[in-house]
C-alpha cells in the first residue's frame, strides 16, 4: 500500500477483508455492484489538507474480454452518488484475451479534498458491455491447476495528510 512515513499519516483507518467465496460482477452492461471490502466510514483529522483512500483487490476474466468502469461514491445520509467523474478508473483490455490473459491485482489511490465530520465511501464497478462478468477476490487457477481455495484479501487504507 502506501510508502509514506506513518508519522505523517493522520487518523489512519484500515480494513482488511478476507474471503471464502468470489464476488462476480453482473453480466448486464452498466449494472454497478459494490466491491466487497471497499466500504468505509472515515473522519478526517481536523487539520487535514487532503484525505487519501487506497485500495487493492484481485479481479479476473480468464476466458474472454472485459472492460470495467470503477467509480468512487459517497453517502450523503440518504443516497449514494459518485464523488466526481474525474475519479473514475477503467481496467481490462476490452479486446480479445483468453487463457488467463486477464488476471489483475489492482491498486488505486484517490487523493480527495478534506471534509469535516464522518463520511461513508465505497467503490462500485460495472461492465461496459454485456456478457463480460468479472470474478473478484478468487484465483481460479494456481500453479497450473484448478483452485477452489485461493483468495486475495481486499486491503483498504484511509488517512489524512
Amino acid at each position: 500500500m502506501t510508502y509514506i512515513n506513518k508519522s505523517n499519516l493522520k487518523n489512519p483507518k484500515y480494513l482488511v477483508t478476507t474471503y471464502t467465496s468470489s464476488q462476480t460482477t453482473s453480466d448486464l452492461a452498466n449494472t454497478f455492484i459494490t466491491i466487497s471490502g471497499s466500504e468505509i466510514t472515515y473522519t478526517p483529522s481536523s487539520d487535514a489538507s487532503k484525505v487519501i483512500y487506497e485500495i487493492s483487490f484481485y479481479a479476473e476474466q480468464k476466458n474472454g474480454r472485459f472492460f470495467q468502469c470503477i467509480q468512487l461514491e459517497e453517502y450523503d445520509g440518504s443516497s449514494w452518488s459518485e464523488i466526481n467523474e474525474k475519479f473514475r478508473k477503467n481496467i481490462g483490455p476490452a479486446s480479445g484475451g483468453t487463457n488467463q490473459n486477464n488476471r489483475y491485482y489492482i491498486y488505486f489511490r484517490y487523493i480527495l479534498p478534506t471534509w469535516s465530520g464522518s463520511k461513508q465511501l465505497r467503490l462500485r464497478t460495472s461492465d461496459r458491455d454485456p456478457n463480460q462478468a468479472v470474478s473478484l477476490h478468487q484465483l481460479t487457477e494456481w500453479d497450473g491447476a484448478s483452485a477452489t481455495d485461493q483468495f486475495c484479501n481486499t486491503n483498504l487504507l484511509m488517512y489524512s495528510i
